[in-house]
Parts: C-alpha cells; structure tokens; sequence
C-alpha cells in the first residue's frame, strides 16, 4: 500500500471502524493517521508514518492492545466478578459504556487493598482481567477497570498537573522532572502535553523510577529540575575549599545539646 494512499472503513462506532481498519492493513493504532470524517460515517485510516521523538516518547507508555467493545465489555466484568469471588472480596461490578468512558468499575467498601500502594494492585488486576478477556474471545483486549473511581480521579489529577508544570516550563524555559510514575499515568502526561506548541516530554530513568520530563523546545531552554521534595533521604556533597568557594570552609564547633552534660572546670583547694 503506498503511504500516501487513504483507506476508509466503516462501523457501529468510531472505534469499530478503527479497529477493522487496524485489521484490514496489519498495523497498529501507532503506525497510521486516523481521520475521523464524521461520527456515524466512515473512519479513514492513512498510511504508515514515521514516528517523530515525540511519538516515540508517547508510545512507549501505550498499550498495544485495542479496546474492548461493549460485548468484551460485559465478558471481563464477568471475570472481574469470578476473580473478586475467587479473592474473598464482597464488591459489586458495573460496566460503564459512556462514550470516552468505557470500562469496567468496582464499587464497595474497604476497597483500598485492590487499589494498592499508588494504584499498583489496581493495575495489576486490569492486566489479568484484559488477558483472561483476551484470550476468551481470541484476540488482544485492553479492558479498562476502576475501583471507587480511583483511577478517573487519579487522571483528572495527572492532566492537571501536566497543564500546570507545562505552564511553568512553557513560560520559564527551565525544564521540570515529575516524580516516578507507572506506565499508564506517564502516558496521561505525554498526551496531556503533546499539542501545546513549544513542548516537548521524554520519559527517563528505569522502572519502578521511570519519570516524565517537560521540556521547552525554545532557544536557550534549560535542562530539568525535579518536582517536588525528594522521594528517599540522603546528602549532596559541597565540594572542597574554604569560605567564599562554594566548599566547605572551617568545622564549626557545637554548644551542648538540649537536656544534655557538660563537665564543669574541676575547682582547686
């Protein structure tokens, strides 16, 4: 297929469009143009195209599985609701079908345990639901889960972070390093700063330390800094040398700590 040339498809929904087009020319939501003509009307897929740094950036915290339709849906709540079974947990299990909202939710009380420290057992748990989904109907699934709505109030804090931090850079010029962040909360980041013009966001470090920098794209920008207080304790050596150098200069000696002793001089005779 040459990359100039358009293909357009059809569905019930834009996404089903989308998805059999996915289909039709082997390629991944990553690796095309998608126009959407019009709600209702076909969904026209471009060719191939050749991802900037930019895109490498966002695509590294994508998930490569395509989203479920209502029917996957309505099959991993089904699996949400066996595996809950299977933990002991007494939750009720929703699906969600809202355009741009599509999901699976948990609702109940004391459910803090499947959210875990910084949504890890939440996510942990959309990744068996998705597989064991996945493999029930013979494809590759992404089935998004919520608990208590954890996760959506946890992205309307990501994209208003992002907003405010590219705010900064954007008018500063000095880059700024967010603090370590899972794979699916980086990616809200990428997107969130993706079209403000003279930005850029790059992810750095390894996991589970992985960050996501915004950096201004202007003549004379500045590297980053780190949001926020330091995550772990810890020293910054100074250099060496006297006063006036930036070093260390002199000891400075320590009167006696609060509730402390102190020997007194020994008297004479």
């Amino acid at each position: 297929m040459s990359p100039l040339r358009g293909e357009e498809f059809t569905g019930r929904t834009v996404e089903e469009a989308i998805e059999r087009g996915l289909r039709a020319l082997g390629r991944k939501r990553t690796e095309v143009d998608i126009e959407v003509l019009e709600k209702g009307k076909p969904a026209n897929v471009l060719g191939p195209r050749r991802p900037d740094a930019g895109n490498r950036a966002r695509e590294e915290e994508g998930e490569e599985s395509s989203p479920a339709f209502a029917e996957e849906l309505a099959l991993g709540a089904t699996v949400l609701r066996e595996l809950l079974d299977a933990m002991g947990v007494d939750a009720e299990v929703a699906v969600e079908d809202r355009p741009g909202m599509e999901g699976v939710d948990v609702l109940g009380a004391d459910l803090g345990a499947l959210i875990g420290r910084g949504g890890e057992n939440l996510v942990a748990l959309q990744q068996i639901v998705s597989a064991i989904t996945s493999k029930k109907v013979g494809r590759s699934v992404h089935v998004p889960v919520d608990i208590e709505g954890y996760r959506r109030r946890r992205e309307d804090q990501l994209r208003e972070i992002a907003q405010r931090v590219a705010s900064r850079v954007r008018a500063s010029g000095q880059a700024v390093t967010l603090e370590p962040m899972l794979a699916y909360e980086r990616r809200i980041v990428h997107l969130s700063v993706q079209d403000q013009p003279g930005l850029k966001t790059e992810s750095v470090g390894m996991e589970p330390n992985r960050r996501v920098v915004i950096s201004s794209t202007a003549p004379g920008a500045r590297g980053p800094f780190r949001e926020g207080p330091p995550s772990g304790g810890g020293f910054r050596p100074r250099p060496p040398g006297g006063p006036g150098t930036g070093g260390y200069g002199p000891r400075r000696g320590y009167g006696p700590r609060p509730g402390g002793y102190r020997p007194r001089p020994e008297r004479g005779p």
